[in-house]
């Protein structure tokens, strides 16, 4: 989750002005923005001490090498990224750096985006206000059963502290918040800074740019924001399995943070990790707002879009660089196992 639901959020719907200029818009669009997130976020020191009650303290860190997908002479490179990872950590990798100077194209991951003017902007922000809190004003303890409340006052003191204002706020932005601040307290964050650093030195080699992404309709996002404020979402769920992520065993979040930053790729396959993530998502798949600006099945459209970019890209390009969550690379359904079955040899980093 910012799943985190939403800081991981914010790297793929791209509504630019808004998101950037107009704070108060992050409140919806983040709801947007997660819905593309989780379809897909050389030298190492070992001066690090591991400790299951603080993050490992990193120097500068590679993370793992690139998984390469050839077609004939033609290869695609691919960077797995993770979040959250060790907010001390710097990542520098000489491989990515190599690769770039040698590539004609960076692809990005999947998302959705949408054009919006200045003015038009304005009038969003408007109906924007008042996003996060619950249907006819509402508190936590009113939509939530009593056992629930109960768990979350003692994770709220926990990591928040007694702030009143998130009481009014939906299960699935109280739930967000929550989470992040225990993210804080470990020292791990989404705001990884991996994917800038990658965009800042494609840039300076004058790489194009892939940008597979799906067009909202601007037009109804209006009403869309207008109905769901009066809306009840099915995110009780979410807010329930964020209380058990917390209640239970964070340090393998830690561990997975450090398998990364150390390039273990097998230690990664086996951490597998039930988050809430999945959960909070759904609550917004299943509702109306997908619907409504014209986003249904979104799962299924972004992987497709990126695949025929991959694909595009394959074959025009004798090199492309691509950023992608390493979640979509490894496990059954992975981009990748779809690649193969098409004809496309995979190598993983390890090999």
């Amino acid at each position: 989750m910012t799943l985190g639901l939403f800081a991981i959020a914010l790297s793929y719907i791209t509504i630019g002005f808004l998101i950037y200029k107009i704070p108060k818009m992050r409140y919806f669009l983040s709801l947007f923005i997660l819905l593309s997130t989780h379809l897909f976020a050389i030298d190492k020191t070992e001066q690090d001490v591991v400790s299951l009650d603080s993050v490992v303290v990193y120097g500068i860190r590679s993370g793992p090498g690139l998984w390469k997908v050839s077609n004939g002479e033609n290869t695609l490179w691919i960077l797995g990224n993770l979040s959250p990872l060790p907010k001390k950590m710097t990542w520098e990798s000489m491989e990515v750096e190599s690769v770039i100077y040698d590539s004609q194209a960076l692809l990005s991951p999947p998302s959705v985006t949408a054009d919006i003017g200045f003015f038009s902007g304005l009038s969003l922000m408007r109906s924007a206000i008042g996003i996060k809190k619950n249907p006819g004003k509402k508190k936590l303890m009113e939509v939530i059963p009593e056992d629930t409340y109960q768990r979350w006052l003692v994770l709220k003191k926990k990591y928040i502290g007694t702030s009143r204002k998130i009481e009014k706020e939906r299960p699935i932005f109280a739930a967000d918040k929550l989470f992040n601040k225990a993210l804080n307290k470990i020292g791990l964050t989404y705001d990884t800074k991996v994917s800038k650093k990658v965009y800042k030195l494609a840039k300076k080699k004058k790489l194009e740019f892939i940008n597979p992404q799906i067009k909202i309709d601007v037009s109804k996002l209006k009403k869309t924001m207008k109905n769901f404020k009066k809306t009840e979402i099915r995110d009780l769920e979410c807010f329930t399995k964020t209380l058990d992520t917390l209640e239970g065993d964070l340090s393998i979040l830690k561990r997975r943070a450090d398998a990364w930053a150390r390039g273990d790729v097998t230690a990664l396959k086996a951490l597998t990790f039930e988050n809430q993530d999945e959960s909070c998502i759904s609550a917004i798949l299943d509702s109306d707002i997908t619907k409504d600006v014209g986003i249904e099945n979104i799962k299924e459209k972004l992987q497709n879009l990126w695949l025929e970019s991959a694909k595009q890209a394959l074959r025009s390009n004798k090199s492309t660089l691509a950023i992608l969550s390493i979640d979509n690379l490894l496990g059954e359904n992975s981009y990748l196992k779809l690649l193969a079955a098409e004809g496309y040899t995979i190598k993983e980093p390890s090999e």
